[in-house]
């Protein structure tokens, strides 16, 4: 069900290369960087070192050769295109010093080691990169696996077995417990609870009975229904979410690298310092010594592609995402904050998101005053050993008022419908309107349409009243959308919820724009209208019904539940119970930029002083192998040392 991710016709060359390729390059070039750092301490001949090299140039650098070549012929500057023009100016000053030619003029005896170093840092570069474009496959297979393979059609008073993907609209298929459903339905006969967590997330499982939708792959735990199917497998949700995931992992594949854009303009840079120093020695000299002091030009070039360049970014993004960790955000795809920087709109879900996701009890409401005590001490006897939102809602409402639960003597749980229960003879019933309807309890009152859920409670067949559940803004977020207005970003709140709760959450947030009863199939529809207008998008969610508009924005952020099956698919998860972590996300973006951008400038800056020195230095006799080595390894702590300010967001 895997497919591989084309590479995009914008993206360096590299980044569509297998990353197995790069690494076993890299343990041979390893080896054989050590073979010439070993040589050279022993002095060992020039023929032998130069074999060596030739051979990590063969063998471990041709990879980056041809990605070089590729990201040329199309008109890019990458690092591959950067560093194969510095490890052959390298490679060409090492050799004609070598072999001790006429007349050149060269400020150390030669650059083997350094080039190797060069040539062994960056294939551990672009195999990091690659196989943060690699996107695991595990979780679609996983998906590939929970997908029924046959269905068992009823013909007749028979049952056929067919594929999965042969069945047509209309097919009356019967589904036994513990098998998972082939098709989206509608269930004609038979109720049974149904897990949906790969469409929902969610990991309870939910009541279903006749009429009730159905959809493929989730799971039939209770009882064997008959399901009519209104939609095949190949268009089914969980078809929708899996093509949502690959569509995700291919938008992200076109993402180009930090490192080759700023290589676009170090490349040309180093040109033109290379060829000045060279033009100014000739001046000075005389155009007769072109030869002598193309050496200069040749050691000029290969220094000036510092070691440390490779690490510019990466220890800025390594130093990022602890950062990001020390305020509860995990950050998989850095490249998501700069999109969240552009993006004009920001969608916000409302459960879960803007609020906590966590019911709380928000009212009693007794039939009369005097039923107000016997319908608490009801409903936390029902309810305190039920596992569920409702159940901690009233058990955390219990703790606070200091109400003690009674001695259960047995109880069930009906997933989806409520709880019923014994207690000192009494037959206790907590849970929604339809369900006390079917059990012949009439619920004589008028229940407010501004809550987001009830528990109704009858005990003994007698109507008690019912208590309303309600959600609690985060923290912050008035300080959130200030934040985002003077980004200048639209604010919109969409929610399957109704019109009353959405609208009194986002007046509570200071947000003026919201949609209520907008399913997560519309969701993803209006993110896609507006990209189709060329906007960038973020998606702000819980991860449960969101994840395809999740997938399909440009950002993708969720609030962790713990309990979200498709965390790993998003952007940012964001462990935090406040509003903060939208901001510090901006926080993070700002100063990783402005310390990629430091790096960048050190390193090409302290190479070209070291370059310089040596040089000058070199009037007398040549300087050892070791000291561009060295010089280049002390640049690479000194970018170390300033891409550790990453850990402190403030």
């Amino acid at each position: 069900m895997s497919q591989e991710v084309s590479p995009s016709r914008h993206e360096p060359a590299a980044l569509s290369v297998a990353s197995s390729k790069f690494t076993y390059r890299f343990f041979l070039s390893v080896c054989l960087l050590l073979l010439v750092l070993g040589s050279q301490v022993l002095e060992h001949t020039s023929l032998g070192i130069f074999i060596l090299v030739l051979m990590d140039l063969l063998f471990c650098a041709d990879i980056i050769f041809r990605c070089a070549l590729k990201d040329v012929w199309h008109g890019r500057f990458s690092l591959s295109a950067l560093v194969s023009v510095c490890v052959l100016c390298g490679f060409s000053y090492s050799v004609l010093m070598s072999f001790h030619a006429p007349n050149w003029h060269g400020p150390v005896s030669d650059l083997y080691v350094y080039t190797m170093l060069l040539v062994t840092l960056t294939l551990w570069i672009e195999r990091r990169l690659s196989r943060e474009k690699e996107r695991t496959r595990v979780f679609i297979k996983k998906l590939d696996d929970f997908l029924p393979k046959a269905a068992r059609v009823c013909v007749g008073r028979q049952f056929r077995k067919v594929f999965a993907r042969e069945l047509q609209k209309g097919a009356l298929v019967f589904v036994k417990v513990g098998e998972r459903l082939p098709c989206d339905g509608i269930i004609r006969k038979g109720k049974t609870s149904i897990d949906e967590q790969l469409i929902t997330g969610n990991m309870m499982p939910t009541a279903k009975r006749v009429d009730h939708h159905v959809y493929a792959g989730t799971l039939n735990k209770s009882d064997d229904i008959y399901v009519e199917a209104t939609e095949t497998l190949p268009g089914s949700a969980i078809m929708g979410i899996i093509n949502a995931i690959k569509t995700s992992e291919r938008h992200r594949a076109g993402a180009r690298s930090l490192l080759d854009g700023y290589a676009a303009w170090v490349l040309p840079f180093i040109g033109v310092c290379a060829l000045g120093l060279y033009v100014g020695l000739l001046i000075r000299h005389g155009v007769a010594q072109w030869y002598s002091y193309l050496g200069v030009f040749l050691f000029t070039a290969a220094l000036f592609c510092p070691v440390a360049f490779a690490f510019s970014v990466v220890f800025p993004s390594f130093f990022a995402r602890r950062g990001g960790a020390r305020k509860k955000l995990k950050i998989q795809n850095l490249t998501a904050l700069e999109k969240l920087v552009d993006a004009q709109t920001v969608f916000f879900d409302k459960t879960g998101t803007l609020t906590y996701g966590e019911l709380r009890v928000s009212g009693v409401y007794p039939v009369r005053e005097e039923t107000k005590k016997p319908l608490l001490y009801a409903v936390i006897t029902a309810e305190q050993l039920v596992d569920g939102p409702f159940a901690d809602a009233v058990n955390t409402y219990a703790r606070e008022h200091k109400l003690k639960p009674r001695k259960l003597l047995a109880f069930d749980v009906l997933p989806g419908l409520g709880v019923q229960a014994q207690s000192r003879g009494n037959r206790i019933l907590a849970g929604s309107i339809p369900w006390l309807a079917e059990q012949g309890i009439t619920v004589s009152q008028t229940i407010t349409q501004q809550c987001e859920a009830v528990i109704c409670v009858a005990v003994n067949g007698e109507y008690l009243g019912y208590l309303t559940l309600a959600d609690e803004l985060r923290p912050g977020a008035a300080e959130m959308v200030d934040l985002l207005r003077a980004q200048r970003k639209e604010i919109i709140l969409v929610s399957g919820d109704n019109e009353s709760s959405v609208s009194a959450i986002a007046k509570e947030a200071g947000i003026e724009k919201y949609n209520f009863f907008v399913l997560p199939k519309t969701k993803a529809e209006i993110v896609g209208n507006l990209q189709g207008l060329g906007q960038q998008v973020a998606m702000v969610g819980d991860g449960f019904n969101d994840i395809i508009a999740l997938l399909k924005a440009d950002v993708g952020i969720v609030f962790s539940s713990g309990k979200n099956v498709y965390n790993n698919w998003v952007d940012v998860i964001i462990k935090r119970r406040d509003l903060k972590g939208i901001g510090y996300l901006f926080a993070i973006h700002t100063k990783l930029r402005r310390l990629v951008r430091q790096n960048v400038i050190l390193c090409v800056l302290l190479n070209g002083l070291l370059a310089a020195g040596l040089v000058w230095q070199s009037a007398t006799t040549p300087a050892g192998w070791q000291w561009p080595v060295l010089g280049a390894l002390a640049v690479v702590v000194i970018v170390w040392l300033n891409s550790l300010r990453m850990l402190h967001i403030k």
